[in-house]
């Protein structure tokens, strides 16, 4: 696992340089659970005053659905994001949830239209406040009881093989009581942990703080 060093402006993950052609590929956000669209395209907009195309993928019942749904729509977000910058592939960024619903989609129904994947607090290998969903009664799957550790969503997951031709970067923080390390650190990804968090609010300051955008965006520019 790779800890970042910066100043919130400027980005140094090891003497990595920054790809000056990072805007040809458009990057599509999805969104975290329970949070409108309208987070993803504001984040998105973060993205865009550093030069990036962005795209928010639709929300559906603020992911509290079937994730495996919610990752099938991805397609035709990809496929809008594609045709309207005329590029053979996207970059994604999954926000929280989005971690999840990306890497479902990556390893489910992605057919190489995907460049790299950025995970930003992804509860990647489940999460332990979940498991309180699973004593809800319900004959219908929602996003909760797949994020149990356990749950038959993440056994997919792991028994699927890790996509091929896809960067994949899984970005946390400290002081994250939502995610914390177990959570997002997953073996198949490049683990980057910045120390732009504070207890317990790390889960949202990697949305909110100027440094942890700064990783992100370094992430989407590598060459």
């Amino acid at each position: 696992m790779r800890r970042w060093r910066g100043d919130g402006k400027h980005c140094y993950l090891g003497g990595m340089s920054s790809d000056a052609d990072h805007a040809r590929l458009p990057v599509v956000i999805i969104n975290g659970l329970g949070a409108p669209r309208v987070a993803a395209q504001l984040y998105g907009a973060l993205l865009q005053k550093r030069g990036f195309r962005v795209f928010a993928a639709e929300q559906r019942a603020l992911g509290y659905g079937d994730i495996r749904a919610n990752a099938r729509r991805l397609r035709d977000d990809i496929e809008r994001a594609r045709e309207q910058s005329r590029a053979e592939r996207v970059k994604l960024v999954g926000m929280s949830l989005g971690g999840i619903v990306g890497l479902w989609y990556l390893k489910h129904v992605d057919e190489g239209a995907v460049e790299r994947f950025v995970s930003i607090g992804g509860p990647l290998n489940g999460a332990r406040l979940a498991r309180a969903a699973t004593l809800l009664k319900t004959r219908d799957e929602h996003a909760l009881m797949q994020l149990a550790p356990g749950s038959g969503l993440l056994e997919e997951i792991g028994q699927a093989p890790t996509p091929e031709r896809v960067r994949l970067y899984s970005v946390g923080t400290v002081g994250d009581v939502v995610t914390p390390r177990e959570s997002w650190d997953h073996p198949e990804f490049e683990a980057i942990e910045t120390p732009h968090g504070a207890f317990p609010i790390g889960h949202w300051l990697l949305f909110t703080h100027p440094g942890n955008h700064a990783v992100v965006a370094e992430l989407l520019a590598r060459p």
